[in-house]
């Protein structure tokens, strides 16, 4: 029978968890030798190599990811201890890590953190935001603002908010006017997503609504794209929250769809104070379609 230590194991849950031994540290409030000492010991009690490093970070391997697997109510038991800590109206205090969709997180979101800091000046906030979503499950983010819904039993998602997205051009792209009827952009160039770097199924939309056209640019980024159409390069499908007075729609009668984004909380970090006071914070902002 292996002689496995708890205290290890626990050692072991926050640096799957967080990837670096900074993390873990700052988790468990002890020093990074303390975290790469435990480490080995785990590693040698089991005869496995539970990390593979590098000057990223820790890297589960195959046996280390059996492992955490194994040991993921444990992970969630600790963060249930971790977060109930007694915490007053009035001095509410810890870190909130959510990730967010890149257009969302440089745009809106941006909006609702300087907000909620106003009134929540104790509370850290880690706002990643890029093209992809860190996991909830392995616990790389408490909450996440995502484009669908999560089947993780350790996950709660709500519906946050609706938002449209439509065909832009800039207000003066040569020979806007001519384009009339959606055959008439066969003679334009046109943007999307590089396909095998979609991240999510929601953001393959441009086969379904231009099934007869080819996009000229592909852009892995939303933001980018949204660039090279202020630009006049050509046209793109955009969320219309990220419109600016500069952009206009093109055939929005026959080119136009709505999506959801989701609001993901990791279930050991759903009744803290800090996660309700965000959650409401975030459905009052967005409760209306964008």
């Amino acid at each position: 029978m292996v002689d496995m230590n708890w205290e290890d194991l626990k050692y072991f849950v926050f640096v799957a968890r967080g990837k670096t031994l900074e993390h873990a540290a700052h988790a468990l409030k002890v020093d990074k030798a303390t975290i790469s000492r435990r480490i080995k010991r785990l590693e040698d009690s089991l005869g496995k190599t539970l990390f593979e490093r590098s000057r990223k970070g820790f890297t589960l391997t195959h046996q280390g990811e059996k492992l955490y697997k194994s040991v993921q109510q444990v992970d969630f038991e600790l963060s249930k201890i971790e977060n109930d800590q007694p915490e007053t109206p009035d001095f509410i205090t810890g870190n909130i890590r959510i990730s967010v969709a890149e257009g969302f997180g440089a745009s809106l979101m941006v909006d609702a953190i300087a907000a909620f800091h106003k009134t929540n000046p104790y509370i850290e906030i880690d706002l990643v935001s890029g093209s992809g979503f860190l996991s909830l499950s392995r616990r790389e983010a408490d909450m996440a603002i995502s484009l669908s819904r999560s089947k993780s039993r350790l996950i709660d998602s709500k519906p946050l908010v609706n938002y449209r997205l439509s065909l832009f051009a800039h207000k003066n792209y040569p020979r806007l006017a001519e384009i009339s009827v959606l055959s008439d952009l066969s003679d334009h160039t046109l943007m999307s997503y590089i396909d095998d770097l979609v991240y999510a199924p929601e953001l393959n939309y441009f086969e379904n609504l231009f099934p007869n056209f080819s996009a000229s640019i592909r852009c892995s980024s939303i933001l980018a794209k949204r660039q090279l159409v202020l630009r006049q390069t050509g046209l793109a499908i955009l969320p219309s929250f990220l419109a600016t007075e500069d952009l206009v729609e093109v055939l929005p009668e026959v080119v136009s769809l709505e999506r959801t984004f989701w609001l993901q909380t990791h279930k050991a970090f759903l009744n803290t104070a800090r996660c309700r006071l965000l959650t409401n914070h975030l459905n009052n902002m967005f409760s209306h379609t964008l």
